[in-house]
């Protein structure tokens, strides 16, 4: 047989299980016990009687007991129970037989009513309710009913076979003996009567007390049920009673709760409305924000185009300012030749002066020779008129290359003085251009400066002009999510008056629940 049940009784509850206790607890005392028999009709002549079949239970028990768990083990609900017990079936045996034996031992005081009371409350621990308890006490029936035919049968028929003589009855009133397989053939006029009714009587009176016994036992078990039963009536009621407060209470706090929901939802109701309202003026707010930025985006276009010819200007201006720079080079280069031609000029003039200083040392000499020459043609008289003639002629040669010279000297100082200026002009003209090149080299710096600048402005802006795109599309997108919050927030406020109205639902059933579980604690409270 299997065993894998969860066990639901071991030998611990069985242990714990007090029969006297079970027997004051289900009003079970010896005044009870003296009722009972009386109105069972289990009187002395009865234990006597069961006294008197001690060895009939002796003989039938383990038999008995072998046949009650061969019906039982025969049927898989019987067998559930079984397996939900920790005590082997051999050993429940053993304790069956002891039961049958005690039918027999004439001891029916308190302390066999607190065995059988002790055994009732482990079949109902077991869940061996009574459709099983007393349904398998069919077999104890017949087998008990059938070892008392036996006894009586054996009792009242003579070794031969043959009806033995009535002890109540003469030996003449008693028929000759019968073969035991002819007695279903005899005459019923020639059978003692006397006899035969004293057999069924022991019959019927053993029956009788073995089944009045059996009802004593069987009351003691149905009253360790109901006072199972009634426990878990009154701990059920108990709890339906804890439940029904904590319902009550829970419904009253369900019903403070509804009414909040109801002021909550009213205010969701409100701030829904304001919301409606606010989202659609955002939705307007969006929509003049999507038109600013897309014409944000149009003038970002128009400064990267700006931006795009301020830098190629730029870039026209680097240009123009290294052919400046390489032109004023090409100038200061030139200035530098005509300042060395100058000098050399300079040089020239020195040596005119040069000259023209010698033409007068020999204007001077020839003058002083022409005197000489006058003088000596003074002395000679006529002879020497012509000498003088000739000293004058020389004398006035001498005087015009005086002029003469005097007038390149002064030419030479004009030009001097010329090539001087010149030189100073040169000399600023240089410094000029290299200021003319130092400052173009600035701003060629500076047009470097700006193109790196309106370079980095251009990638700026097409930066700008992409994120303005950028947030075109997403405030296009915001748009439309602001429309589509418009309509969720409708819908949330159509939705918050379904709750309201749900709510208001709810708390008419909640009302109701108060109501059912009112009447149940009062029901609960009657009985």
């Amino acid at each position: 047989m299997s065993r894998d049940t969860a066990v639901k009784i071991t030998d611990e509850d069985r242990r714990q299980v007090d029969g006297s206790q079970l027997s004051a607890e289900i009003g079970i005392d010896r005044d009870e016990i003296d009722w009972r028999r009386q109105f069972t009709q289990f009187d002395q002549a009865d234990e006597a009687r069961l006294e008197s079949m001690a060895d009939t239970f002796d003989r039938i028990a383990d038999h008995l007991v072998e046949e009650f768990y061969d019906h039982l083990q025969s049927y898989d609900e019987a067998v559930a129970i079984l397996d939900s017990s920790s005590k082997p079936v051999e050993a429940l045996k053993q304790s069956q037989s002891e039961y049958l034996r005690d039918l027999g031992r004439g001891e029916y005081g308190p302390d066999y009513f607190d065995r059988r009371a002790r055994i009732g409350k482990i079949h109902d621990m077991l869940d061996l309710g009574p459709k099983v308890y007393l349904g398998a006490y069919s077999v104890y029936y017949e087998g008990i009913l059938t070892a008392i035919a036996d006894d009586v049968k054996q009792q009242f028929t003579r070794p031969d076979g043959g009806v033995a003589v009535s002890p109540e009855s003469d030996a003449s009133d008693v028929p000759e003996a019968q073969p035991a397989s002819r007695s279903a053939d005899a005459d019923p006029g020639g059978m003692d009567v006397a006899t035969a009714e004293d057999a069924i009587d022991t019959v019927v009176e053993r029956a009788l007390s073995v089944l009045k016994l059996l009802t004593l036992d069987q009351q003691v078990a149905m009253d360790t049920y109901i006072h199972s039963y009634s426990q878990q009536v009154e701990s059920e009621l108990q709890r339906r009673e804890t439940i029904s407060r904590d319902v009550q209470a829970a419904v009253e706090e369900l019903r403070e709760t509804s009414a909040d929901v109801a002021r909550t939802s009213q205010e969701i109701n409100d701030i829904a409305e304001d919301q409606t309202e606010s989202m659609q003026e955002v939705a307007g707010e969006v929509s003049s924000l999507s038109a600013t930025v897309e014409e944000i985006a149009s003038t970002t276009d128009e400064v990267r185009a700006t931006s795009e010819a301020a830098a190629d200007l730029a870039e026209d201006g680097q240009t123009s300012a290294t052919e400046a720079i390489e032109t004023m080079a090409d100038v200061g280069e030139a200035a530098t030749d005509v300042a060395e031609d100058v000098d050399q000029l300079q040089a020239r003039v020195a040596e005119i002066d040069d000259v023209v200083e010698v033409i007068n040392d020999i204007a001077d000499q020839t003058n002083l020779l022409a005197l000489n020459a006058s003088i000596e043609a003074a002395r000679a008289g006529e002879a020497g008129d012509g000498f003088g003639v000739v000293a004058d002629e020389i004398k006035t040669l001498a005087q015009e290359s005086r002029e003469q010279a005097g007038r390149i000297e002064a030419m030479v100082q004009r030009i001097q003085a010329d090539t001087d200026e010149t030189v100073e002009s040169l000399q600023d003209t240089n410094a000029a251009i290299e200021s003319g090149i130092g400052q173009v080299e600035a701003a060629m710096d500076n047009l470097t400066d700006i193109v790196e600048a309106v370079d980095e402005a251009a990638s700026g802006v097409e930066e700008v002009a992409k994120a303005t795109d950028d947030q075109a599309a997403s405030t296009e997108e915001v748009a439309s999510m602001t429309d589509e919050a418009v309509e969720q927030a409708q819908r949330v406020r159509d939705e918050i008056q379904a709750v309201a109205a749900a709510n208001e639902e709810q708390t008419a059933k909640v009302d109701d629940i108060g109501e059912s579980v009112r009447r149940l604690t009062e029901s609960a409270d009657s009985e």
